[in-house]
């Protein structure tokens, strides 16, 4: 049971510094192509595809981010595959 909780705490970070790092992008992208920042990309269309598309690691790279995007997309990774894993572990017998 504690440990459910603090892999969801641990996702809960992971997904906050994952959404800031976006949100730096978006506006580093906003800033270049001189656009206005849209206070609610995250429901924007245009926004969803535009971080589906493979050159979302780009501009991330431009805005000076990549590190920062790198390390929120595997703590991600690590939180989801941690907690399954460690589920796995708990219901083995022995």
């Amino acid at each position: 049971m504690v440990r459910g909780l603090v892999w969801f705490v641990l996702f809960g970070a992971a997904s906050l510094a994952f959404y800031r790092v976006n949100d730096r992008i978006v506006w580093d992208i906003c800033r270049r192509e001189r656009r206005p920042y849209p206070q609610a990309w995250t429901f924007s269309l245009y926004w969803q595809w535009r971080t589906i598309i493979g050159g979302w690691y780009t501009d991330a790279r431009r805005a000076g981010l990549l590190i920062p995007k790198a390390a929120a997309t595997a703590a991600i990774l690590i939180a989801s595959i941690g907690s399954v894993v460690t589920g796995i572990f708990e219901r083995l017998p022995g």
